[in-house]
């Protein structure tokens, strides 16, 4: 996932001799990234933000910079004012100082604290007894509480809660070249203090596209991304064979439960090619307007209609429910509002990321970043950026169903398709 690199980029900063760049060239540096985003990022009036306030910090932050580590840092903490998961730096004109990593373990925000959801087999934590449901308590000697918040300021994300997420997952990373010390809590009093390496190449795991019939006669599809190379498929012609091959195992069932908790989007033209499998009629979906640049002047486009129309030999017609949480991002929620908007499926779990930003990748005297350069518009006319799309029945994983290994919201989903198809069947 691309905010997973975003969190690195807006915590580490390269280590370079002072006085790289005179103070006139990181004043012209910062001046000219900040009327290029002027220009073209499409939520400034959306968000209330005044982006002159912004300029006159960071621009002045950047000239009084005693470092290129400075620099560096004033420029991206101006693109994060942004607040925005589309928009960051995503490389600077020196290399980073080192590469990153984190241990064999994946954390998760449970009941508002950091818990290991997942432990590598084989790995290292695993030897040294870190188990799943263990409660992390210090990291590096520091109170795992206010790292978190700490984090959370250096995050690239568009709403508070995708912020946390991202931030309690990244509660471990840091220099490949450091171990990192945790203190984590077994909830019966106990601590354990252990030594961990970080290693590279530990992104989250992504299931492939998967199915199954539950007990009851459900149909469950497992969708954790609508980017075919994240999910290991070579085109987009294996994405949808893989799509349409889940569907027949799902065919002839009751009710059917696409869980797309976790999915951090990808191609919009994929979920319109899942969401065509799932309906009957044309049916509209979310509405966009592009930000555009003519003639060194910005300006927006009217807003287009976008819809999809049924697709395949067959489309599933019974009840819907969408299994999503504070991960679910960009396309992903474009496919999540437009099922949920048309009254075609029903969401259960946490509300979505709420960014969806469209992004241009622009550059400027080496300094790489990239924008959002549209709104999109759910069918109610609210906008999916900074808001998400909440979940008709909230539920959240809790640490004692983490440690009897349920998954809560499943559960839940599952007795809401149980339900729905009842009332279908009458």
């Amino acid at each position: 996932m691309v905010v997973a690199a975003a969190v690195l980029a807006a915590c580490a900063f390269p280590v370079a001799c002072a006085g790289s760049y005179a103070a006139d060239e990181r004043r012209s540096i910062a001046t000219q990234i900040w009327e290029d985003i002027k220009l073209r990022y499409s939520y400034f009036h959306d968000k209330g933000m005044n982006w002159d306030e912004v300029g006159r910090v960071y621009i002045g932050a950047a000239e009084a910079a005693e470092s290129d580590r400075q620099f560096f840092a004033a420029i991206a903490g101006m693109v994060r004012e942004l607040r925005d998961g589309h928009s960051y730096v995503y490389e600077y004109p020196q290399p980073l100082g080192g590469s990153h990593g984190s241990p064999a373990v994946e954390l998760a925000l449970i009941e508002g604290r950091p818990v290991v959801v997942g432990v590598a087999e084989g790995s290292d934590a695993e030897g040294l007894g870190v188990a799943v449901g263990m409660e992390v308590l210090r990291v590096d000697g520091m109170d795992a509480g206010q790292l978190l918040r700490e984090l959370e300021g250096g995050v690239t994300a568009s709403t508070p809660w995708s912020a946390r997420a991202i931030a309690a997952r990244a509660l471990l990373a840091g220099p490949l070249d450091q171990d990192v010390e945790v203190e984590l809590g077994d909830g019966g009093g106990s601590v354990l203090r252990v030594r961990l390496a970080r290693r590279s190449g530990t992104r989250r795991k992504v299931d492939p596209i998967g199915a199954a019939v539950l007990d009851g006669n459900i149909g469950y599809i497992r969708l954790a991304s609508f980017s075919f190379g994240v999910l290991g498929l070579g085109s987009a012609k294996e994405f949808r064979k893989a799509f349409d091959a889940a569907m027949e195992v799902v065919r002839g069932c009751r009710a059917l439960i696409i869980d797309v908790r976790g999915n951090g989007g990808g191609d919009d033209r994929l979920a319109g090619a899942c969401a065509g499998r799932l309906l009957s009629e044309a049916t509209d979906f979310p509405r966009f307007q592009f930000r555009v640049v003519t003639l060194g002047k910005g300006w927006f486009t009217p807003v287009f209609r976008r819809s999809v129309a049924p697709r395949g030999l067959w489309q599933f017609r019974g009840p819907m429910v969408l299994c999503i949480d504070e991960q679910v991002f960009s396309s992903a929620e474009h496919f999540v509002a437009g099922l949920h908007d048309s009254g075609r499926a029903v969401t259960v779990g946490q509300t979505t990321a709420g960014s969806s930003g469209n992004p241009v990748s622009r550059e400027v005297a080496g300094f790489k970043y990239q924008i959002s350069r549209w709104r999109e518009y759910r069918t109610t006319g609210e906008l999916i950026e900074g808001r998400g799309v909440p979940a008709d029945v909230e539920v959240a994983p809790t640490l004692a169903g983490v440690l009897a290994g349920r998954d809560e919201v499943l559960e839940k989903a599952v007795e809401v398709a149980i339900n729905m198809s009842e009332i279908y069947l009458r």
